[in-house]
């Protein structure tokens, strides 16, 4: 009967120290910074006539947003980017353009809950990040409404996509 109870034991460490170390959990934590911020059109939001798809590189704003994975299974957000961005087409051209506010008052933040799927996603508060060797994605449906130069109708929708890396 001991040797039963003893083998029932070490099942139960066993299983314990396997889903501790869990690969997908450890490569997950730590912090992680916003790197790219795209649309998939190049944008001149500077104004400077070099246009980029990367929008990081357009837009002066705050540039520092981060994610931070706890081995408890949180996830905390900090200087998430908080900005209004107007995208426009200029008229009768491919020609793409973004005005900003930057909000230099303050910052955004949140903390959740994360939850690791097995076919390397997570999921933040009903939101889908995939994770891929050193980066980390997510993808906003229809989240960029671009409108015509005078801003009365929006023409076109575009996805957002947010890519994450360690620093």
């Amino acid at each position: 009967m001991n040797k039963i109870f003893s083998i029932f034991c070490l099942v139960g460490l066993l299983s314990v120290a396997t889903a501790c170390s869990d690969k997908k959990e450890h490569s997950v934590v730590g912090m992680w910074v916003l790197t790219t911020r795209t649309v998939d059109i190049p944008f001149d939001g500077n104004q400077d006539g070099v246009a980029h798809i990367n929008l990081l590189k357009e837009i002066d704003c705050n540039k520092e947003e981060t994610l931070t994975f706890e081995a408890n299974g949180t996830v905390s957000s900090g200087n998430e980017f908080s900005n209004v961005l107007h995208y426009f087409k200029e008229d009768g051209t491919n020609i793409y353009k973004i005005n900003s506010d930057c909000n230099t008052e303050g910052i955004i933040s949140f903390a959740s809950e994360y939850r690791i799927n097995e076919e390397d996603t997570i999921m933040i508060s009903n939101r889908v990040y995939v994770l891929k060797e050193n980066t980390l994605t997510t993808t906003y449906k229809d989240a960029v409404e671009i409108y015509n130069e005078d801003a009365t109708e929006v023409i076109e929708t575009k996805d957002l996509k947010l890519i994450y890396s360690r620093p």
